[in-house]
This record gives C-alpha cells, sequence and structure tokens, in this order.
C-alpha cells in the first residue's frame, strides 16, 4: 500500500502540467531536502507519532517507499517505447527526477544506517544466521549507496556538462545494477511475510515484481528493437510479455501464504506470555543391603542319672551355645532357637544443598527495540524458565510476533541471552534478547 501511495505521488510529480520540475528544480530539491530532514529528525528523537502520520505519512520516507517509487518513474523512462508520449514527458526531466528520488531515498539510509552502526557499536550484531544476514545486508546496501551516489551527482547538469558523453554513459550503466539491488533488498524482506500471510505484504511483492520485472522485460525489448532495426513488433512484444508474466507468476507462487503462523498481540496492558513446565526427573534410591550376624543360642535338658552334661553349640553357629545342666531326672527335652538379626549402624550423609545460577522468582529486563524500548518478565524456578512475558512501546506487531515466537524458546532452553535473531525481523529480535539479558543479570547469584 505503501509504495502505491508513494508511486502516485511521483506519478504526479513527473506529470506535472507545465514540467515545473524542469523549470525551477531547486525547489523540489529544497521540498524534498526539507521532508527528509524532518522525518530523519522524527525517527531519531523520542517525538511520538501515531496513527496515520506514523503508518503512512512517515513511513513512505522511512520505509524507503517514495524515493523506490521516484527511481521507479526514473527506470521506466528509459524503457517505454521511443517517441511515445510518456517518454516525451519523462525524458527532459529524468535528472531532475534521480536527484529527487536520492534525496528522498536519504532518509531510509539515515534511519536504517544509523541503527545498524548503533547495532555495531553496542555489540548487537547477533549470531549465527542473524550475523550473517546482518554483514549481507550491510556490504548490500553499502554497494547500493556507493553507486547511487556519484550517478546521483553526475544527474545535475553542471557536472554532466564537464564529463565526455562516452564516460558519462559508460558510468550511467550501473544504473542496471543498482535497480536490480534495489529489488532484491525488497524480496528479502517482503517474500517471508507475505509467505506468512500478513497483511499488504502479497500485494507489495506483486507490485514491485510487475514493475521492476517489467521495466527489465521493456528495457530489453527496447534494446533488442534498436539493435535489429525492425518495425516487426509482434514477436518481440511477444516475448517481452513472457518474459514479463513468467517470473511475476514464479514470484507469486513462492510468496503465497504458506505459513499460517498467528501475529501475537502484545502490549503493556496485556503483554504476551510464554509458559514453559519444568522437567521433572525422578531418582531411584537402591536400598542398601547391610551384612546380617545370626546368634543361634540352644538350651538343651536332657534325662540324666545325677549327673551334670555340658554340650557346645554346632561348630556352623556364630555364636557358641549356651551351658544345660541336669537338674532332675526323667525331664524331658526341650532346644529352644533364638534368631536375632543385627546391622550395622551408619551416620546418614549430611544433606547437600543444590547450587543454582539463578535465583528464583520474577525479574524484569528492558532493551531497545526497533523503535521502542522492549520489556521482559521472566519467572525461574530452579535455574528453569517458567513463564517468559514480553512487550515493545512501539514496534510493528507482526515483526515483533516473529522474533516473540523465534527467540524466546531460545532463551528459555538455553537460561541465558545467546540466542539468534529471526531473521526479518532481526531489530526486535535484538530488544527481545538485550531485555532477557538485562534481567538474567539480575538473577543471577
Amino acid at each position: 500500500m505503501l509504495f502505491l501511495i508513494s508511486l502516485s505521488i511521483a506519478l504526479i510529480v513527473a506529470f506535472l502540467p507545465g514540467n515545473p520540475l524542469k523549470k525551477r528544480p531547486a525547489m523540489f530539491y529544497i521540498t524534498a531536502a526539507l521532508l527528509t530532514v524532518v522525518s530523519i529528525i522524527i525517527t531519531q528523537s523520542d517525538i511520538a507519532v501515531k496513527g496515520f502520520v506514523k503508518d503512512y505519512a512517515l513511513a513512505v520516507f522511512t520505509h524507503g517507499a517514495l524515493g523506490a517509487a521516484f527511481w521507479a518513474v526514473v527506470m521506466w523512462a528509459g524503457a517505454l517505447p521511443n517517441g511515445s508520449a510518456p517518454i516525451k514527458k519523462l525524458m527532459p526531466i529524468r535528472g531532475e527526477l534521480s536527484i529527487t528520488a536520492a534525496i528522498l531515498t536519504l532518509s531510509h539510509i539515515v534511519t536504517y544506517g544509523v541503527q545498524y552502526i548503533l547495532d555495531i557499536m553496542r555489540d548487537r550484531t547477533g549470531s549465527g544466521n542473524a550475523f550473517r544476514d546482518f554483514v549481507i545486508t550491510s556490504i548490500v546496501c553499502l554497494i547500493m549507496v556507493l553507486i547511487m551516489t556519484p550517478l546521483t551527482v553526475m544527474s545535475f547538469k553542471a557536472v554532466r556538462k564537464k564529463m565526455p558523453p562516452k564516460t558519462w554513459k559508460k558510468i550511467q550503466r550501473l544504473a542496471y545494477i543498482f535497480y536490480a539491488l534495489i529489488y532484491v533488498h525488497i524480496l528479502v524482506l517482503f517474500v517471508p511475510k507475505a509467505q506468512k500471510g500478513r497483511d499488504g505484504y502479497f500485494l507489495n511483492v506483486i507490485v514491485y515484481s510487475a514493475v521492476f520485472i517489467g521495466y527489465a522485460a521493456m528495457r530489453i525489448r527496447k534494446a533488442y528493437i534498436m539493435r535489429k532495426k525492425s518495425s516487426a513488433r509482434t514477436a518481440p512484444n511477444a516475448v517481452c510479455a513472457c518474459a514479463m508474466m513468467v517470473p511475476l507468476c514464479v514470484i507469486g507462487f513462492i510468496s503465497w501464504n504458506t505459513d499460517n503462523t498467528e501475529t501475537i498481540k502484545a502490549t503493556k496492558e496485556a503483554p504476551a506470555t510464554f509458559t514453559f513446565e519444568v522437567p521433572t526427573t525422578q531418582t531411584a534410591t537402591a536400598a542398601s543391603t547391610a551384612p546380617v550376624s545370626t546368634v543361634s543360642v540352644y538350651s538343651t535338658t536332657v534325662t540324666t542319672y545325677a549327673e551334670t552334661v555340658t554340650t557346645t553349640a554346632p561348630e556352623t553357629t556364630t555364636v557358641p551355645a549356651a551351658s544345660s545342666e541336669c537338674v532332675t531326672e526323667a525331664a524331658e527335652t526341650e532346644m529352644t532357637t533364638i534368631s536375632m538379626t543385627t546391622e550395622p549402624v551408619t551416620e546418614a550423609p549430611p544433606e547437600t544443598q543444590p547450587t543454582y545460577r539463578y535465583k528464583n522468582g520474577t525479574f524484569e529486563g528492558t532493551g531497545e527495540g526497533y523503535s521502542g524500548t522492549v520489556h521482559v518478565s521472566i519467572t525461574i524456578e530452579n535455574d528453569y524458565i517458567t513463564a517468559f512475558s514480553a512487550y515493545a512501546d512501539d514496534d510493528d506487531p507482526d515483526y515483533f510476533s516473529d522474533a516473540m515466537q523465534y527467540v524466546i524458546p531460545q532463551i528459555q532452553l538455553s537460561l541465558s541471552a545467546d540466542a539468534d535473531a529471526c531473521s526479518g525481523a532481526t531489530y526486535s529480535s535484538k530488544g527481545i534478547i538485550e531485555a532477557a539479558k538485562n534481567a538474567l543479570e539480575k538473577a543471577m547469584n
């Protein structure tokens, strides 16, 4: 939606009656510069903006949609058929359009460039895949800036007049690489969101693809016709249509909603809470078998004739048998066996208290997210995270939801803030990781 709005604005400016952009370019440059500066000041300060101003008026600058729309008009000015009415209108102001596009793009460059620099200074570049994505994105964006800067400077008439035409034209061919990188940059950001069914992203992918793929097909068609110098248009037009529709269908198929991940809403009044069960472990303690001593006592009374008989216990007994004495005649023989079991007396070992890395309880922490402070609350029980709540003061719900679902389980599993950021929601992820680190430091024993 942002790109469609921006494209409408760019087309209105390009087709204003009387070519005011050609007659008074400085006025447009100053206006674009002022709007860019204002958008940068708002995003880099604590000025709170909400609603339409934040979601549309400011977003067309900071998200780079307005700059991309002007670049799209500049692209198509070189791909339209020679002699057509649109090209007659656009070609005389193509340089002015590209300068305006570059000025408007600065808002996007500064906003995210500052964020990238701060991430490096705060060591928030992540690890693993997140660090790889951070490096690749940084390199691609740097290449785009390095290409855009000389092309913009060369678009001023005063500079162009001082350059040899062939040299100027050769350097301008770098614009093809620049346009391709813009499209790749957009796909990397938007396709994952479109696959998850997020509102507006599939439409954005289709619109951007139609603009950029259509430009490539039309530019190749134009180059072919100019080289062959043929008046036949049927075959080139058919090839051009196929060259546009096939990639567009492929991109649409890839971007179709294949991931039904639900967006989790998180606010200060109702933070998103993840709960985890503490794993229970049963330790079987085997009973110790102590040595047993058996004492057998034999009392024997036998019939004798006034004489005393003393008997001894069998050799197999542990304790000698007690003696017996004949006290009466004709007495009956009686044997008594007494068994006694004794266990060794052992002292119970002193109970050892387990040592935990973190205290039990609930601990809070904060971190810097995409566009505001991230707040987390972590509940710990015997070195297990049993609950994890999070919300952000100001963040995109879709990005923050993706970040929570990807990052929080990692933190719970590792019981540390050592987690990879979610691709496509890097800043939100880093905010959660930083806040979790802050909370865990408070919980440390």
